[in-house]
């Protein structure tokens, strides 16, 4: 898979946005990069197949800055900036642009983010690739969004069954994991709020939540949001909680946004994925 520096064949890019979460904003990295003011030549413009600028870049000095137009749209003023500096165009496939965005970041989480310890045992994966292969079959195609995913169990699951994850979860520690153990992958992996997910994430025929919650009454406006988005942005939808009072309130959730999914009782693990939501 190439780089974004080798779509746009540039060394040493760094991005205005701090991480991936903010490259849904309120537009200041288009006026931060326009200070950078590229000399001749000096600017990148990135396409997909579709003529959709997704990346902008400028040199300043002996320094690459780009911004992300994955999320919003570009400016007048960036632009204006790129044709001032008679700018060069590349272009590649969105798939590949979008892969190599979530690659970028989640390097920054690989070098700088100490991985928490080991959170899941042989025993306990065997468990979920069972359920997993029962519900969805023993080999499928298309996307699946991992939401929550921890140090990606279900990532690597789903992947085994022929699915191309795309994970997330808000904890750097336990992406750091999965990136160390091999469960994520970095092009397939993003550190974002998931009440919030629908905002980063395609729509996907497959949704994993693997161990929600543990959803209390005082949880529950967290965890409506986190359930409700992956309900509204998947096809088929799998989710597993430890009791039936939470397993209740998923349901409910996801009937919120036209999403109806049954109830059943799992048998391999009386602990943590104990009731499944599924449909």
């Amino acid at each position: 898979m190439k780089s974004l520096e080798e779509m746009i064949e540039v060394e040493g890019l760094r991005f205005i946005e701090p991480d991936y979460a903010s490259l849904v904003n309120n537009g200041e990295p288009a006026v931060l990069i326009c200070e950078a003011k590229p000399e001749a030549g000096g600017a990148r413009l990135l396409l997909d197949e579709e003529g959709n600028p997704l990346l902008f870049a400028v040199k300043n000095e002996d320094a690459w800055f780009a911004t992300s137009w994955l999320f919003r749209d570009p400016t007048a003023a960036e632009l204006e900036l790129f044709e001032a500096a008679d700018g060069d165009m590349y272009e590649e496939p969105r798939e590949d642009i979008e892969a190599a965005f979530r690659a970028y970041f989640s390097q920054i989480v690989i070098e700088e983010i100490r991985p928490t310890r080991e959170d899941i045992t042989e025993e306990r994966i065997d468990k979920i690739r069972s359920l997993v292969r029962e519900k969805f079959g023993e080999s499928v195609s298309g996307i699946c969004i991992d939401a929550c995913c921890g140090s990606g169990i279900g990532s690597q699951v789903m992947r085994e069954i022929g699915a191309s994850p795309i994970a997330y979860d808000n904890d750097p520690e336990l992406l750091a994991l999965g990136f160390k153990n091999g469960r994520l992958k970095p092009e397939e992996t993003v550190c974002i709020d998931g009440r919030i997910a629908s905002a980063y994430m395609p729509d996907a025929e497959f949704g994993l939540g693997i161990m929600f919650g543990q959803i209390y009454s005082y949880t529950k406006e967290i965890w409506q949001p986190i359930v409700e988005e992956l309900a509204g942005v998947t096809e088929k939808t799998l989710i597993t909680v430890a009791t039936e009072e939470e397993a209740k309130w998923v349901k409910e959730w996801a009937a919120g946004v036209g999403r109806y999914l049954e109830i059943s009782e799992n048998d391999r693990d009386p602990i943590y994925d104990r009731w499944v939501i599924f449909g």
